[in-house]
């Protein structure tokens, strides 16, 4: 049976217990009036079933630990404010979330150990002169004003890698427009992140989320999802941004600003001119070319794509992040596979190698694109695998993007289906050939076929039963090492059908 302990009045303090629980509610309901004020010179430990609600105000010196479940401060409209004289720290086995947060008398740091949220009913989160370390958790503020977070020097720090887990400020501003300054900072010096919202959103569920922390010179580690930098670090700014827009339906118009540290862009061995800082995006797989503005004066970066989030760094104009994709698709043209993509920015770029396959898992070479070197502007490119339908009736696509010091990387996999492609079929590739080559058979049952090589003078090379299955069959085959370059005839008799097809060794 829960207990109801109303408390009223002015003030009301607990025992001095300073680094013991002082205030433990192990079940019941503890109601602070409005305009009441409970201090507790200690820790606040509530336990499953235990309630405060707080309509007043609620001040403590030591830690917060909520491992009641759900319910704890809601409903509620009141104040938690947090007075230590050292650390303090906000956790448990439970999220918490509070109606309005002041960290702004506390003298030492305080420290999520759990995720927490702010807000509630219009509450606010307010850090005045104060820092409030995430340490690896969430914290989501619900209220969408611009306003709803009180700073003057305080900060928001998010300083730990995505091998730890994001320290993540995730702000619920729904349908919001304005400038929303979140005070990131790495526990001494303040770097705010600016989303400048100049269109709303659709969704008043939506919310803006940002992380960010500093890498030594060498740029690692790396944000999550990016496998290699690619890049000169000694070009490249040693911080990343970490930033999302979520649960909308339509993405708000927004401008980031972001801030960086002057030894972030000039200690050795980074060989960066300031001036020349420049943002690069990633939003999924792909890095845009650089873009937006920089502020060596307040040491700012702004970004000019409008709607763009997802993972940022910066880099000196001379040295940008290398080829990128901003577009690659494959379609069929008949017989044809075709493949368009677009890269946003290059550098170093020889070429692309085009890898088909029939499985999505062993890829081989039958085309190369030469690149443009390094350029900052646009490119579109095109391949046409010629009478691709021969080989399958899907076939899936990839591009393999060379650099010229021979670092290579590869694009998403697209897959390409050949409508009316299911009779049968037999073709081999690549085409040329070197050594190695797949033979395709395509059939209406299963059945076995004999396999034959006949060289250009029409003399028998090779010949092998196969047992084929009905559909797309792949036979991984070669060339003997004797055998000279040239052309070569292959035949198969498929669903009562003599198929021939032509393969040259180079």
């Amino acid at each position: 049976m829960k207990h109801f302990v109303p408390l009223c009045g002015l003030a009301l303090s607990t025992l001095p217990a300073l680094g013991q629980t002082a205030l433990s509610n192990q079940g019941a309901v503890i109601s602070i009036q409005s305009g009441a004020q409970v201090a507790v010179v200690g820790d606040i430990s509530i336990g499953t079933g235990g309630t405060i609600d707080n309509a007043g105000t609620l001040t403590f010196t030591g830690n917060w630990d909520n491992s009641a479940g759900s319910g704890v401060l809601t409903p509620g409209t009141g104040t938690v404010l947090l007075l230590g004289t050292a650390q303090q720290q906000l956790g448990g086995s439970s999220a918490t979330t509070f109606h309005s947060l002041d960290v702004s008398g506390a003298t030492g740091p305080v420290q999520l150990t759990a995720n927490a949220s702010v807000g509630n009913n219009a509450g606010t989160l307010t850090l005045g002169t104060k820092q409030l370390q995430l340490n690896a958790k969430v914290l989501t503020l619900n209220n969408g004003a611009t306003t709803a977070i009180s700073s003057s020097t305080g900060q928001l720090v998010s300083e730990t890698t995505p091998t730890a887990g994001y320290g993540r400020f995730v702000w619920v501003i729904g349908a919001g427009t304005g400038t929303y300054v979140v005070p990131l900072g790495t526990g001494t010096t303040r770097l705010p992140v600016t989303f400048d919202i100049s269109t709303a959103g659709a969704g008043a569920a939506g919310s803006l989320d940002v992380a960010t922390y500093p890498t030594p010179p060498s740029n690692q580690p790396l944000p999550t999802g990016i496998s290699a930098l690619q890049g000169d670090p000694n070009k490249t700014l040693d911080r990343y941004w970490i930033t999302q827009a979520s649960n909308y339906t339509i993405l708000p118009t927004a401008t980031l600003s972001f801030t960086y540290q002057e030894s972030e862009w000039n200690t050795s061995p980074n060989a960066i001119l300031e001036t020349n800082l420049r943002l690069q995006q990633r939003n999924g797989t792909v890095w845009s070319a650089s873009q937006g503005s920089v502020n060596t004066g307040v040491n700012t970066l702004t970004s000019n794509a409008q709607n763009g989030f997802g993972v940022f760094a910066a880099t000196d104009l001379t040295a940008p992040l290398p080829v990128e994709l901003s577009e690659f698709s494959a379609q069929a043209r008949g017989s044809d596979g075709v493949l368009d993509w677009v890269t946003a920015s290059e550098r170093n770029n020889q070429g692309f190698d085009v890898e088909a396959s029939l499985d999505g898992t062993a890829f081989q070479k039958i085309g190369f694109v030469a690149g443009y070197g390094s350029s900052t502007t646009p490119h579109s490119y095109r391949y046409t695998d010629a009478n691709a339908a021969r080989r399958g009736g899907l076939l899936y696509y990839r591009l393999r993007q060379l650099d010229t010091d021979g670092t290579a990387t590869y694009s998403p996999v697209r897959t390409v289906h050949f409508a009316g492609s299911e009779g049968p079929a037999f073709a081999a590739w690549p085409n040329p050939a070197h050594d190695a080559y797949t033979v395709h058979l395509r059939a209406a049952r299963a059945q076995t076929t004999l396999v034959t090589v006949h060289d250009a003078l029409g003399r028998l090379v090779s010949q092998l039963p196969v047992q084929v299955q009905a559909g797309d069959n792949q036979l991984p085959a070669s060339f003997g090492l004797t055998q000279p370059s040239g052309m070569y005839l292959l035949s198969a008799e498929l669903d009562g059908q003599v198929l021939r097809t032509r393969l040259v060794r180079e």
